[in-house]
């Protein structure tokens, strides 16, 4: 059985466009940002434009967390 890491993620709420936007990063790595839509949430990959939407502002960091354990090298 493989031995569990734990990883701490920072989320950071700053200015991007004139918007307030809550940015998820481990260590100096950007994983994304997540920015309020009405009642719903739009979560970005680092780098990219697609918006993905959720109904829960944790789903939105779960989902970007996902992304990045899935894609990255």
């Amino acid at each position: 059985m493989a031995k569990e890491q734990n990883i701490k993620v920072n989320l950071e709420e700053v200015q991007r466009n004139g918007h307030t936007v809550s940015v998820l990063t481990l260590g100096k790595q950007e994983l994304g940002f997540i920015e309020p839509s009405d009642d719903r949430f739009t979560a970005f990959v680092a780098g990219s434009t697609d918006p993905n939407r959720f109904k829960a502002f944790d789903d939105a960091v779960n989902f970007l967390i996902s992304e990045y354990h899935l894609h990255r090298g």
